[in-house]
């Protein structure tokens, strides 16, 4: 059960306010803040699995809300997030010399895991009485907001910026999100906390340097991708791949696990294994830095995920799983690991979603990923929001005449198929 309050990751101070989304202000400096995490007073058990299945009988939302920051017992506004699949990839699982599955949030209702985050985020703002809520996004949790907001009737105000894929910006308008392009990142975040400290909107998002990443309450939708991979799978992965940004779906999913350990359901905590395009939180973690720099951009087409910043939470889950961070060095691993993905699995995932396959073959070429082990990657949107970056690097459709030998030719010749 929510307590309503929470705590910071870095000094413990146990916090009874929730109206404060820029960290911890108790250690926070100028160059550094820690995330704040809401605490739960969590039930011991016999750590059965039909326990927890008795607990928690399926996947809805509304099954777990004990385990959720919400305070009352009102209905929660929901589109169907959760219960996504998760699907073994065969034939890249023997290509690594591993047992590899997915965890697909593409099968939530806008194509992405942000759908946990906004799920737990509208109805805490309606708990809150707040007149709206408000984002900085260039796509996939803006319309992932705007989506869960109109399913609340809550207004919903969207700070992006100009040029942004076209794609993204029609998702987030077809919801009525109030959509506004900035000209600067900082532009966007300066609205989006005058937007908090003035009009009392609630944000979802990071608005504030030292990074915070998004709203703390919010966060706590990703630990059911933990619940329910704790249920959907025989035996637990050793390692779980999560591509990153800001880190709050690998701390999310950690907090998950913490807490199912916690309550005796498992003994220990899978490794968390982060995928970073930049690499921020790998360089301070693999350095044993506490204080995240910034690091210099090359230019990625995963823009979901493409940040040069790194937050306090992410570096947390790293230690408390003794996980893995790794970062990758150009577009040509990450648009490989999509064709691969597709190609020869049928997944159809962003880029920013491949990068967890493409940091995953560059962890076993590495040995920190090693033979016969279980490892699940976290495949966060679909492919379909940003086609753009796929057909840049796949080749021409080839025309052909209407007689089968020009196809036949076309189909041996070009696709080098064995007809």
């Amino acid at each position: 059960m929510y307590t309503g309050k929470s705590r910071c990751l870095k000094c413990g101070y146990i916090h009874d306010r929730e109206d404060f989304f820029e960290g911890c202000p108790e250690c926070k400096t100028s160059d550094f803040v820690s995330n704040v995490t809401p605490v739960y007073e969590l039930p011991k058990t016999d750590g059965r699995k039909e326990t927890f299945l008795r607990m928690f009988p399926d996947n809805k939302l509304e099954t777990y809300r004990e385990l959720l920051p919400f305070k009352g017992k009102r209905k929660l506004a929901d589109l169907g997030v959760g219960d996504t699949a998760v699907a073994k990839l065969d034939r890249l699982g023997s290509d690594l010399g591993i047992e590899l599955y997915i965890k697909d949030e593409t099968r939530n209702p806008t194509w992405g895991h942000k759908d946990r985050l906004n799920a737990v985020l509208i109805n805490k703002a309606i708990e809150a009485g707040a007149p709206g809520v408000i984002y900085a996004s260039t796509g996939n949790n803006g319309a992932s907001g705007a989506a869960f907001a109109a399913k609340a009737g809550l207004p919903c105000v969207i700070m992006t910026v100009k040029g942004v894929n076209k794609t993204l910006e029609t998702f987030m308008q077809i919801y009525g999100a109030g959509v506004i392009g900035a000209k600067s990142v900082s532009d966007r975040w300066k609205i989006v906390k005058q937007m908090v400290d003035e009009y009392g909107w609630y944000p979802a998002t990071n608005y504030t340097v030292p990074i915070v990443g998004s709203n703390a309450w919010a966060i706590e939708g990703y630990k059911i991708i933990a619940y329910e991979l704790y249920r959907q799978m025989e035996e637990l992965p050793d390692k779980i791949v999560v591509p990153i940004c800001y880190g709050d779906a690998l701390f999310g999913i950690m907090k998950g696990f913490s807490e199912l350990k916690e309550m005796g359901f498992i003994e220990k905590i899978p490794q968390m294994v982060s995928v970073e395009d930049y690499g921020p939180v790998a360089k301070a973690y693999n350095s044993g830095k506490e204080i995240i720099d910034p690091v210099e951009g090359w230019g990625s087409v995963a823009s979901s995920m493409s940040t040069v910043w790194g937050t306090y939470h992410a570096l947390y889950a790293l230690k408390k799983s003794n996980g893995i961070a790794t970062a990758l060095s150009n577009n040509q691993e990450l648009n490989a690991a999509q064709k691969e993905l597709a190609a020869k699995e049928g997944v159809y995932c962003e880029s920013a979603s491949a990068a967890a396959y493409a940091g995953c073959k560059k962890l076993v070429e590495e040995g920190r990923i090693t033979a016969g082990e279980r490892v699940v990657l976290l495949i966060t949107a679909s492919g379909v929001k940003d086609t753009s970056v796929t057909s840049s690097y796949l080749p021409e459709v080839p025309d052909s005449d209407s007689k089968l030998d020009s196809v036949v030719d076309i189909l041996r010749d070009y696709y080098r198929f064995n007809i």
